[in-house]
């Protein structure tokens, strides 16, 4: 019998003129900060839970543009999940808090100057941005806390 495949969350990663790196920070558990995103629902692709998400979390709509990286969270005693991350461009709307009972604040970071904590696949899409890859397909290992267990 073979396992389930892992579930799949997909998140966009917006710069802006300034080459900032919008980040949110989660309004519950440690308040992890992390790229707008989130579950990918079923009968959804990744491609449209990242389009959607952007939407519900930060008010945008946003075009994708390309993918940043695929990235399978493993480790931490959680089960695995398979992140996508794409790189997108704001359409319309100005980022806000669109959703204050998931997320409790949004900043315009420069790269390499992000907050902590910082949730593993944003952590893996920002150092893959920084170092100029893209379409990157990697497994990464989850070494943060939430609620005293590995993440």
């Amino acid at each position: 019998m073979s396992s389930p495949p892992p579930r799949q969350c997909a998140a966009v990663l917006l710069i802006n003129e300034r080459g900032e790196v919008l980040l949110v920070r989660q309004a519950y558990g440690r308040q992890f900060w992390g790229l707008p995103g989130g579950i990918v629902d079923p009968g959804e692709t990744p491609l449209g839970a990242a389009v959607r998400e952007a939407r519900e979390e930060v008010g945008v709509e946003v075009a994708l543009e390309g993918v940043v990286g695929a990235y399978l969270l493993q480790g931490g005693g959680w089960p695995d999940i398979q992140a996508y991350v794409f790189a997108g461009r704001v359409l319309a709307g100005e980022p806000r808090l669109a959703a204050p009972q998931e997320l409790s604040a949004l900043a315009w970071c420069p790269l390499g100057e992000w907050p902590s904590p910082l949730l593993p696949d944003a952590l893996a899409a920002l150092e893959d941005l920084r170092a100029g890859r893209t379409g990157v397909v990697r497994t990464v290992q989850r070494h943060v806390s939430l609620h005293g267990v590995p993440l």
